[in-house]
C-alpha cells in the first residue's frame, strides 16, 4: 500500500537531483564566459572608440560588461531548458534574454543615437546594479554545493 506512495517520492527526489546536476561542466562554462567576452568586447571596440576616447569609457565597459554576462546566461539558460523542458527554465531564459536585449539597445542608443539619453550619474548607477545582478547570476551558475 505505501510501496506506491514510497516509490513516488523516491522517483520525485531522483528528478530534483538530476535536474540540479548540470552537463556542463565548469571547464565548457569558463571557455563559453570567455569566448562570448573576447567576442562581443572585440565587435563592439570599433564602434565604441570615440565614446571612449570622449571620456565614457566606465559606460562602455559595463554596457559590454553586461551584455557579455546576460549573453552567457541566456546561452547556459537555453542549454538547459533545452534539456529539462520545463516552463520555469523557459521564463528564467527569457528573463536573461530580456535583460540582455535592454543592455544591447542601451549600447546601440549609444553608439548610434536613436532615443535621446542622457549619460549621466543615474544611468551609471543603474547599469552598474545590472551587471552586478547578472554577476551575481554567473557565479551562482559556477557554484557547486
Amino acid at each position: 500500500m505505501f510501496g506506491s506512495c514510497t516509490s513516488y517520492f523516491k522517483n520525485s527526489n531522483d528528478h530534483d537531483k538530476t535536474l540540479q546536476q548540470a552537463k556542463l561542466n565548469n571547464k565548457t562554462k569558463s571557455k563559453a564566459l570567455i569566448l562570448l567576452f573576447i567576442g562581443i568586447g572585440a565587435s563592439s571596440l570599433p564602434f565604441a572608440i570615440p565614446h571612449i576616447l570622449g571620456g565614457h569609457g566606465l559606460y562602455y565597459g559595463i554596457h559590454v560588461a553586461s551584455i557579455s554576462l546576460g549573453s552567457f546566461l541566456s546561452l547556459i539558460g537555453s542549454i538547459t531548458y533545452k534539456e529539462f523542458k520545463t516552463t520555469r527554465l523557459f521564463l528564467v531564459m527569457c528573463a536573461f534574454l530580456a535583460v540582455t536585449a535592454a543592455e544591447a539597445f542601451s549600447f546601440i542608443n549609444m553608439v548610434f543615437p536613436l532615443v535621446q539619453s542622457n549619460i549621466g550619474m543615474d544611468g551609471i548607477i543603474s547599469h552598474f546594479l545590472i551587471l552586478l545582478m547578472l554577476s551575481f547570476f554567473v557565479i551562482g551558475i559556477f557554484r557547486s554545493n
